[in-house]
C-alpha cells in the first residue's frame, strides 16, 4: 500500500498523461490519478485541494506555463500542507542545467526522464 493518496500528473500531452496513469494504475489501481493538460488549471485545483501524502509528477517543457513558473507560483500557494507534498520533474529533456535547477527547488525530490517506468513507480510508492 502507498503512502501516497493522490498522485496529480500535469503535462500538456494527453498521451504522457494517459501512459502514467496506466503504469500507475498497474502498480496500485486503489490510487487516485488526476490528470491536468493545463498547468494553469492544476494550481488552481491545487490551493484547493491541497492535501497531504499527494505526489506530483510535473514536466517542465510545456507552453504558456512551464514546470518552472508552476513551481514559482507553488510556492506562493497558502496552506502548510506544501511541505508535505512530493513532487518529482518527469521531463525528456536531458540537459544537466534542468536537472541542476531541479536539484535547486526545495519541493523538488527528484528529477526523471520520461517514460516513467513500473519500476520508478514502485520505488517511489513504496
Amino acid at each position: 500500500m502507498s503512502k501516497y493518496q493522490k498522485i496529480i500528473l500535469i503535462d500538456d500531452d494527453n498521451i504522457q498523461n494517459l501512459l502514467c496513469r496506466l503504469s500507475i494504475k498497474a502498480v496500485d489501481p486503489s490510487l487516485e490519478v488526476v490528470e491536468f493538460t493545463e498547468p494553469e488549471v492544476s494550481l488552481e485545483y491545487a490551493k484547493d485541494h491541497l492535501q497531504d501524502h499527494t505526489l506530483v509528477f510535473l514536466d517542465i517543457n510545456m507552453p504558456y506555463m512551464t514546470g518552472w513558473d508552476w513551481l514559482d507560483q507553488f510556492e506562493h500557494i497558502n496552506g502548510g500542507s506544501k511541505e508535505k507534498i512530493d513532487i518529482y520533474i518527469l521531463s525528456s529533456s536531458i540537459d544537466p542545467r534542468d536537472k541542476e535547477k531541479a536539484k535547486e527547488n526545495h519541493f523538488v525530490k527528484e528529477y526523471l526522464v520520461k517514460p516513467l517506468s513500473k519500476d520508478v513507480i514502485e520505488k517511489i510508492l513504496n
